[in-house]
């Protein structure tokens, strides 16, 4: 799998400050990518992968959720690195957790065995636990009743901020893992992720971001991947 150490990469990375603090940006993702040009073949694949997958960015409204869960089903073979494709899963349950939420909310019933709505081994458990305020996954997701309640509340940017500090925690658990492997590269690329997300959402934006995000708490049809 390419297991040696990646000395260079990671010592080349810059420190990155808590997305809710940041004043900018310390690495371009020109410059990020240059020093990612020192991924084995392998990790530098899977890790594309993973991007493509579940980076925080908003996804096209033409692509359904189908679409994405099958991108979901080809694309998790691939990614055998045991911290990457962690995360990977652990974001689809969030995003899973976060439709089931806005679907109770909005009064909706509990997904039929064919329909497709999310992804990964947590599905039977939500289901069987539809009715409960974590959803079943309070011990993998315990900010799970903070969010719930955030949404009923259209509380839309307090809700992005909750996930994206969960989701910075992890990564942060992911990179301690090893000094100099690729763990700290997953969780540097992910949190810069986060923090250029963040940080998009600056004053002329502000305003059309918090309405995009209200409407998708509120949507009535909530894409997987949105």
């Amino acid at each position: 799998m390419g297991s040696e150490p990646y000395y260079t990469l990671v010592s080349s990375l810059p420190l990155l400050p808590h997305f809710s603090e940041a004043q900018w940006l310390p690495l371009s993702r020109k410059r990020l990518d240059q020093r990612l040009s020192m991924l084995s073949e392998e990790h530098a694949k899977q890790l594309q992968l993973a991007e493509e997958l579940i980076k925080w960015q908003r996804q096209p409204i033409s692509r359904t959720t189908e679409q994405v869960a099958g991108q979901f089903r080809r694309a998790l073979p691939l990614i055998t690195h045991p911290a990457l494709r962690e995360f990977v899963e652990y974001r689809m349950a969030q995003r899973t957790a976060l439709v089931a939420l806005r679907r109770r909310r909005l009064g909706l019933p509990k997904p039929a065995d064919d329909e497709t709505w999310g992804v990964g081994p947590w599905l039977p458990l939500v289901k069987a636990s539809w009715d409960r305020n974590d959803l079943g996954l309070g011990h993998l997701l315990p900010w799970l009743e903070d969010a719930g309640k955030l949404l009923s509340g259209g509380s839309a940017l307090e809700l992005e901020r909750l996930l994206m500090d969960a989701v910075w925690t992890r990564l942060g658990r992911i990179a301690e893992r090893s000094s100099f492997g690729f763990e700290p590269v997953i969780g540097f690329v992910f949190r810069w992720d986060i923090l250029q997300r963040w940080m998009s959402y600056d004053a002329e934006q502000g305003s059309l971001r918090f309405k995009e995000l209200v409407a998708e708490v509120t949507r009535d049809q909530q894409p997987l991947f949105a």
